[in-house]
């Protein structure tokens, strides 16, 4: 008697969440840079104490986002004045903790403005309702390419 081998069936499970995870769209992506910096633009400063705390870039990262996303860059600071690094900071940290197949735009604008149980959470409606009316009037500027 043979025993089934579990490593092949581990891998095709592995690819059907891998394949079932939903996409970040450009233009949400687009939408939360319009609405964190008002208009997508790299702040001056590009770091600014919003109240509770530090936050850089256009995408207002603080540095305990940052880190969840990766260390992008190596060097908070350096990535904070980088589009790229801001950009793929952002994308890791979405992808790190938003896991649902059905995420929808709502679900990843309220969890970068509100961290991992900020979809969930009441206070961050009024980003996610900025993000909407920038998504249903067009009016997002994509970010300024770095080729």
């Amino acid at each position: 008697m043979t025993m089934a081998r579990p490593l092949p069936i581990l891998l095709l499970l592995g690819l059907a969440v891998t394949l079932c995870q939903a996409n970040l769209t450009d233009e949400c992506l687009w939408c939360m840079c319009y609405v964190s910096s008002n208009g997508c633009k790299m702040p001056e400063p590009v770091c600014q104490n919003n109240g509770w705390g530090e936050v850089c870039g256009p995408w207002a990262m603080s540095k305990p986002y940052w880190m969840d996303g990766g260390n992008q860059n190596g060097d908070f600071y350096a990535c904070a004045e980088d589009w790229s690094c801001n950009e793929s900071t952002v994308r890791s940290y979405l992808a790190r903790y938003v896991t649902s197949p059905y995420a929808t735009c709502q679900y990843y604008a309220r969890t970068h403005v509100g961290g991992p149980n900020g979809a969930s959470q009441e206070y961050t409606l009024d980003y996610w309702y900025q993000v909407k009316d920038c998504l249903d009037y067009g009016i997002y500027t994509p970010p300024p390419t770095t080729d």
